[in-house]
């Protein structure tokens, strides 16, 4: 980006004052910022307004810069860097969704930035170009990250008010609360713990990226397979499935669907190490078995890795 960056360097004060002048967001001169980085931004940007970004004003984020920090960086391996970029576009995708922006702008936004890339930087396919050269990551694998990641969010909205979770088609964390309003109030009605008739069984998958919809899918069929009896199956967070059941015979029956799910996603893509079951009792209250839910999905394996934002 050296070949873009000289002329811009030398005038950010000055940019940043016309910027202001003229209503524009400031789109440089952020602390801490490289040349590189400040220069990207504000060539994404630009390109962006040309295919038609409505809002200015509401453009600028700190994912933004994120994602501009990580695409100019010139350390690291490149599968290395191409995995920080993915990650860094996925966060980005969830801020545009939890901000309101649709997913077709969205999507426009992420070719601008690639025509912002292919103008500012020699783009190879090969790192064989020397510490300027950018090598492009797999456009395909970027825009499934970012779609899959504003499909998180926005339907992570929709799931709120839903009883179905709409990526997997399972029960939804919404429904699975009620469901445990209804038995900790049928509890006390008739004097007792509601922890003594049944209890959590909870499967967590490891599937950290766009191919994790299928496995949790499968995971569900799984658990529907095994306890057909009407118990309570739903998905909750991006890779867990929470079955509320019996207690009666619960571990034989969460031994069964551990070797099930195991045999059933043996050549799963996108899989990382082994699906895990265990049986977790019912809290006190209906309130801690709400924030077990919301723990449940916080300790998701990859969950510091994927920091698209979750709703409990």
């Amino acid at each position: 980006m050296d070949g873009v960056t000289d002329s811009r360097t030398d005038s950010r004060t000055d940019s940043a004052t016309d910027a202001a002048a003229e209503g524009r967001p400031r789109l440089v001169g952020r602390p801490g910022a490289t040349a590189r980085a400040a220069a990207l931004r504000e060539r994404w940007f630009a390109c962006s307004s040309a295919l038609g970004w409505t809002a200015a004003a509401e453009w600028p984020d700190p994912a933004v810069d994120a994602v501009c920090d990580v695409v100019t960086a010139r350390h690291g391996g490149h599968e290395a860097r191409d995995r920080a970029v993915e990650r860094a576009l996925a966060r980005w995708a969830g801020v545009r969704a939890g901000a309101g922006v649709g997913l077709a702008e969205t999507l426009t936004d992420l070719a601008a930035l690639n025509t912002a890339v292919s103008g500012a930087d020699r783009v190879v396919d090969a790192p064989t170009e020397g510490p300027a050269a950018v090598r492009r990551p797999d456009g395909v694998r970027l825009l499934r990250a970012v779609s899959l990641a504003w499909t998180d969010v926005a339907c992570g909205d929709l799931a709120e008010t839903a009883a179905v979770d709409p990526l997997s088609g399972l029960a939804s964390v919404r429904y699975l609360r009620t469901r445990l309003a209804e038995v900790y109030r049928a509890a006390r009605a008739h004097g007792r713990e509601a922890g003594a008739d049944r209890a959590l069984v909870v499967l967590a998958l490891d599937v950290r990226d766009w191919r994790r919809v299928a496995p949790l899918t499968i995971a569900g069929e799984a658990a529907g397979v095994v306890f057909d009896a009407g118990e309570s199956i739903a998905v909750v967070g991006r890779g867990t499935v929470v079955v509320l059941a019996p207690r009666e015979g619960l571990t034989e029956r969460a031994g069964v669907l551990r070797r099930l799910v195991e045999r059933r996603l043996a050549a799963a893509e996108g899989m990382v190490g082994t699906p895990t079951v265990r049986v977790e009792p019912l809290p006190r209250t209906h309130d801690e078995a709400c924030a077990l839910l919301g723990r449940l999905r916080d300790e998701e394996p990859g969950a510091d890795e994927d920091a698209e934002p979750q709703r409990a």
